[in-house]
């Protein structure tokens, strides 16, 4: 079960940046796990939330159902890589 999965990659150490892939075709990165917080029905996701902090510009909450798929990010840690000059 997708549930599982997400609790299982939210636990490994080190933490591997994730992207959560929706039904929709929408994604969200999860760059630290402190960004998400899983709880029975739902995935509760902190937006605009900086490493080290407690703030989030908004909530959203991510029904386990709607989650199509994960993929984990573990070339670039979630950054994007900047283009040498």
């Amino acid at each position: 079960m997708l549930k599982e999965a997400i609790k299982s990659e939210l636990g490994r150490e080190p933490f591997v940046p994730l992207r959560l892939h929706m039904k929709d075709g929408k994604t969200f990165d999860v760059r630290f796990r402190e960004m998400v917080y899983p709880m029975r029905d739902e995935l509760l996701a902190f937006i605009g939330m900086k490493q080290g902090t407690r703030q989030a510009k908004r909530l959203a909450h991510y029904v386990y159902d709607d989650i199509l798929r994960i993929e984990r990010l573990s070339g670039n840690r979630g950054h994007r890589r900047r283009k040498a000059s």
